[in-house]
């Protein structure tokens, strides 16, 4: 962190010129002086230094604005606007008086949330703006849907008293017309339909017997398929179990194989590095040889010479001279008495030199083995990083391998199980479509008429493409719940044949009319005319939805089921749907799931039955037998898709194998980097070696050096003392001087032994090493012959496993091809049998379903000719009944005065016989009954929507409906004004809907960024009033401790507001020593300060000023408390924290590191600055 170095003023109030004030390196400095001698105009000039006006600002003496300035003093955490680093003169009485809304402000302009108070403060007024504005269109809104709502009820009341008017008038006439012509009708249809079941008895008898002969014949056709079958079946299971068994002898066969194989290729990875270090060895003794070599041939040439010297000195005339040698023992006796120590000293110096050299030669020597170590070492560390760097990818290829293997483990495992969970959902599916027929088969067996109808399309579908399908078994209903409404939407389309085209219709009813195949309704997709579906039907309740909503269908045939179900709606009950057609005017048929359909026109008719759904479980009885044996038969597909065990069994060997040989690879390379550790300590040994010895070598040399000076001074001294001894003996003998005497009479024989000596030493060496060198290459040979024989025998073992394993796998081949070729065959029979059995099953269906209609045929017989009677009893009954009650029916022939009242004397056959003579007579005029009330007949050609009016239905709803009409009319009071209003109200919505949407979206754009800036503001504040908050009790009982209360006093900070605390104020309350808590008003002076100051100091210990300016903050203190700051000043004072003081008070300034001292030079009026550092002397004790 930085820190105040010093300040230049210059003419800066009371300060003349130039006035350079330094702060040194203490970092608790004291400015003194008497009053006006300019300490506070010192405050001011560090003050200063964040104002704007005519001055300049320089950073490392470049020129700055004033913001790059601000923003570099705020990067060292020196806050112009929060005053962080100083405190003037007076400042502590002005926080020890301050309210807690100033205390905030404090803490704002300390932790920086200052800088957004406008931007909060303008965002919260546009906020709560933007809210009067939503909250004022919303009740416009709310407004005008009441008004709305309302209007339309009036339009509803008026609509609703128009039709109410007209049905009223037509139920009163239609009642009986709707009674008397259903009846007719159903007469007309029974008679028809009891000649063609006597027919169709007849028929069905004769086509069952037909049936049952042609079964009998094709079930003796299928034994010999069958047997054939079984014998397939025997001999796939046999090759199977084969292929098997085969499959598993090759596990074995195959980890040996790889064990092999590796084991050849580990071998010869060895072998490469032998052979590789055997020629480097072989170099090395080559090397030796040639050396040895040489210094022989040297040795030869050194003995020639020598041989020769001794002949020509044979020759020489010294030899011969017995009184020159007598003479040289005298001189050399005298010479001794003379120089005699002076010789030996030479000698002993000569001898030193000698001996030093031997050293030198011998650490060279020494050298010499320690480089050739070292290379050998480098050589050995290079092979086992290399033996090292190939296990390591060796044990690397090992892992993926291994991880690759569980990977592929794991695939498998999934498959398995994949295909195990898709082999239990097709069981499901399975069992499902099983129960399902058994339902189905549970239930009423098709007619002839539908079977007959489903054989046609299927035939029209073989001859025409463009023949879709029938209606009921294109689309379902998405739920079983809607299948009675479904079918009572569909009515006569129920069993409508959906076509391509207008074309294809015609062609189809020209075919079905050639081959006289009875009547079918068709819907040809060109041309059909639909009605877009109003998508407002959706809302109109929870209980209530389109038709069209509740089926399923592929989207091709959508205009299909479109034209068949339009806009109508299925309810929950009949509550619902009356209140949507007559209180909400909903002009749509409305069917309710137990089957009762409100019509268009308002005419209602009754529930349907569960035979509906029972329709719709026929038309899926197809389906459902082609799906269960398309599961059958992926059943059967997807079991032979599970991976054999087998597979699992070698990826588990080769994995056991990986880490068995991942567990050789560690134990290899944990000896290699042994190795490697061990020779790179004797490689740093020998290194070391090496360098002592170096340095010994220069060591010796320079003694050498000085000997060499001392034998060249005493040599010159002896050379003197010869030339007086030996003077006349050389001039006599004719010698240049005595040396030349001794070197060739007398050093010369010692010379030449101690170099032959030499030599023979050095060969003895290099032999030796040869010897070494070439043990160590034959040792290398034995090796790499050792591990070629080992891997020769591995090789000749793998190629014998792999032999075998290719025998094998030819078996394996041959038996699949084999197995192949069987199960096409076998697949071929199976479809041929399946094909057999189809139609066998076919055949017994048929057989069952034709016992089932001539059943059935028969008692509809028995059933409709009682249902004749019974009918002929009720128009009986009715007419009677029309005529006692002098209903006008409305005659075209005949006359209700023709019926006669009942004869008690009559039995039963007569009246029948004279009931059927009037009625042929009787012609009731059906001209006037509308058609909504025509009852239906199923069977007969009606406008869709009239599967519903039954007899009962009808009756009930003309009586009700009359006497609703009557009560609604009476009790209407319709508004002819109500459909302008709704208009206008309408156009008003839409506008008001608009303009909320945009101030609602302005809203949340202001609501997030207030959000925004109050959660950064809020945070930044928090943030600097929590470390005051846990900061200044610390400080509070540091500066109130004393020996009376060791621990000191409390102080803490309390928040007014804690969602704003920026907004409400902060209050501090102290507890001075031995004294209860108190707030600062009640506190005396010196109390206040004290705690004013420990405010002050927890304050600017968040994001602390690199220095803190104090200008007389002790002046209301007594010495106690000026101890008690001092004491504080100097324990915090640091490299992070520079104190500077302005003060008065010797008990404080005292203690500071350095005092700089103001007094007025009254000759100048200028005030001057005087420095004292006080760490130089002893404090006092």
């Amino acid at each position: 962190m930085g820190r105040l170095v010093g300040l230049e003023l210059y003419n800066f109030k009371s300060y003349k010129g130039i006035t350079h004030v330094g702060f040194g390196t203490s970092y608790f400095t004291s400015i003194i002086g008497p009053n006006g001698s300019g300490k506070s105009n010192m405050m001011d000039a560090i003050s200063l230094i964040g104002k704007n006006g005519s001055s300049k600002f320089l950073v490392n003496n470049v020129p700055v604005s004033i913001n790059q300035y601000l923003q570099i003093l705020k990067e060292e955490n020196i806050l112009i606007k929060a005053k962080n680093f100083l405190v003037f003169q007076g400042d502590v009485e002005k926080v020890a008086s301050q309210s807690p809304i100033e205390l905030t402000k404090m803490i704002e302009n300390i932790s920086g949330s200052s800088n957004l108070e406008k931007e909060y403060n303008e965002l919260k007024e546009e906020m709560e703006r933007a809210h009067d504005i939503t909250a004022l269109k919303n009740s416009q809104k709310r407004n005008l849907k009441d008004e709305i709502k309302n209007l339309k009820l009036k339009c509803q009341e008026t609509d609703l008293f128009d039709k109410k008017t007209s049905q009223l008038e037509r139920a009163i006439v239609t009642k009986y017309l709707s009674k008397l012509e259903y009846m007719e009708r159903i007469y007309e249809k029974l008679t028809g339909e009891l000649d063609v079941k006597n027919k169709e008895v007849s028929d069905l008898s004769t086509t069952l017997e037909d049936k049952i002969q042609e079964y009998k014949d094709f079930i003796r056709k299928q034994s010999d398929d069958h047997m054939s079958i079984k014998e397939y079946e025997v001999k796939i299971e046999t090759d199977e179990n084969t292929l098997k068994s085969l499959k598993t002898s090759m596990i074995p066969i195959e980890s040996e194989a790889l064990q092999l194989e590796g084991k050849v290729k580990e071998y010869e990875e060895r072998m490469e590095i032998l052979q590789r270090e055997e020629q480097e060895q072989k170099l090395v003794v080559d090397e030796s040889i040639q050396i040895l070599d040489k210094i022989k041939a040297a040795f030869e040439v050194f003995n020639s010479e020598k041989v020769d010297l001794s002949k020509n000195e044979s020759t020489s005339s010294y030899s011969s001279n017995i009184e020159m040698l007598t003479e040289y023992n005298q001189l050399r006796d005298e010479f001794l008495a003379i120089a005699g120590e002076l010789e030996l000293k030479l000698t002993d110096l000569n001898e030193d030199k000698a001996h030093l050299l031997n050293e030198v030669e011998a650490i060279e020597t020494s050298n010499s083995l320690l480089n050739s170590r070292i290379q050998e070492l480098e050589t050995k560390k290079q092979t086992h990083q290399s033996k090292k760097s190939q296990l390591e990818k060796a044990i690397a290829y090992s892992k993926t391998s291994i991880h690759n293997y569980k990977k592929e483990l794991n695939s498998l495992e999934s498959l398995r199980n994949s295909i195990k969970e898709k082999e239990k959902a097709l069981n499901h599916e399975l069992k499902t479509v099983l129960l399902k027929l058994n339902e189905i088969n549970a239930l009423e067996k098709e007619n002839k008429k539908e079977r007959k109808l489903r054989d046609t399309v299927s035939t029209l579908k073989k001859l025409f493409p463009g023949v879709r399908g029938l209606l009921n078994d294109i689309c379902k209903p998405k739920q079983r719940k809607y299948g009675i409404a479904v079918a009572a939407i569909f009515g006569k389309d129920f069993d409508a044949v959906i076509v391509d085209s207008l074309s294809t219709a015609t062609e189809c009813i020209d075919y079905m009319k050639e081959q006289r195949l009875g009547v079918a309704s068709f819907i040809p997709l060109d041309t059909v005319k639909v009605q877009p579906l109003n998508s407002n039907l959706r809302d109109l309740s929870d209980n209530a939805q389109p038709i069209i909503d509740t089926i399923s269908y592929p989207p091709e045939y959508e205009r299909a089921v479109q034209y068949v179900c339009g806009n109508s709606l299925v309810c929950d009950n009949i509550d619902v749907a009356t209140s949507l057609k007559w209180g909400k005017g909903i002009n749509e048929r409305i069917v309710t799931l137990d089957g009762s359909l409100i019509h268009k026109n308002g005419l209602m008719t009754g529930g349907g039955s569960d035979s509906f759904n029972t329709k719709w479980d026929k038309s899926e009885l197809g389906l459902l037998s082609e799906r269960k044996d398309e599961l059958k038969l992926k059943i059967s597909e997807i079991h032979h898709q599970i991976p054999d065990d087998m597979k699992d069994r070698v990826i588990k060997e080769e994995i056991l194998m990986l880490e068995n040989n991942i567990e050789e690879y560690v134990k290899k390379l944990n000896n290699l980097e042994r190795n490697l550790k061990d020779a790179d300590v004797e490689l740093i040994h020998e290194l070391d070696l090496k360098k002592k010895n170096e340095s010994q070598i220069t060591e010796i040399k320079s003694d050498i050096k000085l000997i060499n000076d001392e034998i060249s001074d005493k040599s010159k001294n002896l050379k003197k003392s010869q030339a007086r001894v030996y003077k006349d003996f050389c001039l006599k003998y004719k010698f240049v001087d005595i040396e030349e005497y001794e070197v060739n009479y007398s050093s010369k024989i010692i010379k030449e032994a101690n170099e032959s000596s030499k030599y023979i030493k050095e060969i003895q060496r290099v032999e030796n090493k040869l010897k070494f060198e070439t043990e160590r290459l034959d040792d290398y040979k034995h090796q790499v012959e050792k591990l070629k024989a080992t891997r020769d025998s591995f090789y000749t073992g793998y190629q014998n496993i792999i032999k075998e394993r290719n025998e094998l796998e030819t078996k394996i081949d041959d038996i699949q091809s084999e197995l192949e070729v069987i199960k096409e065959d076998y697949k071929a029979l199976k479809s041929k049998v399946k094909k057999m059995l189809s139609k066998t099953s076919g055949l017994e269906t048929e057989i069952s379903n034709l016992k089932s209609d001539l059943k059935h045929s028969k008692g509809e017989v028995v059933s409709i000719e009682e249902n004749i009677e019974s009918l002929k009893l009720e128009m009986k009954t009715q007419l009677i009944t029309a005529k006692l009650e002098s209903v006008p029916i409305p005659l075209i022939a005949g006359s209700l005065d023709d019926i006669p009242l009942e004869d008690g004397s009559k039995d039963q056959e007569e009246w029948s016989k004279e009931w059927v003579s009037i009625l042929s007579n009787l012609e009731i005029d059906y001209s006037k009954l509308e058609d909504d009330y025509r009852v239906f007949i199923e069977g007969e050609d009606m406008d869709e929507g009239y599967e519903e009016n039954t007899p009962e239905a009808v009756e009930k709803r003309c009586d009700s409906l009359i006497e609703k009409l009557q009560e609604e009319v009476r009790s209407m009071h319709p508004d002819i004004f109500a459909r302008e209003h709704l208009a206008t109200a309408l156009e008003k919505l839409q506008e008001v809907d608009s303009e909320f949407v945009e101030a609602r979206t302005a809203e949340k754009e202001l609501v997030t960024r207030f959000e925004k800036v109050r959660e950064e503001r809020t945070g930044m504040f928090m943030r600097a009033f929590e470390h005051v908050s846990n900061s200044i009790d610390d400080v509070y009982k540091e500066l109130t401790k004393s020996k009376a209360s060791p621990l000191g006093g409390s102080a803490y900070l309390t928040l007014e507001d804690e969602d704003e605390p920026y907004a409400f104020g902060i209050k501090y309350h102290i507890m001075p020593p031995l004294k209860r808590f108190r707030d600062m008003e009640n506190l005396s002076g010196g109390e206040k300060t004290i705690g004013a100051l420990a405010l002050l100091f927890a304050v600017h210990s968040y994001h602390p000023s690199p220095f803190f300016v104090l200008d007389e903050v002790d002046a209301a203190l007594d010495n106690s408390n000026v101890n008690r700051i001092a004491n504080y000043l100097s324990k915090h004072k640091g490299p992070n924290f520079q104190f500077i003081v302005i003060s008065l008070k010797n008990s404080l300034f005292e203690r500071s590191d350095a005092l700089v001292g103001i007094y007025r030079d009254q000759d100048m009026n200028s005030s001057k600055i005087l420095t004292l550092d006080l760490r130089e002397y002893e404090e006092a004790a």
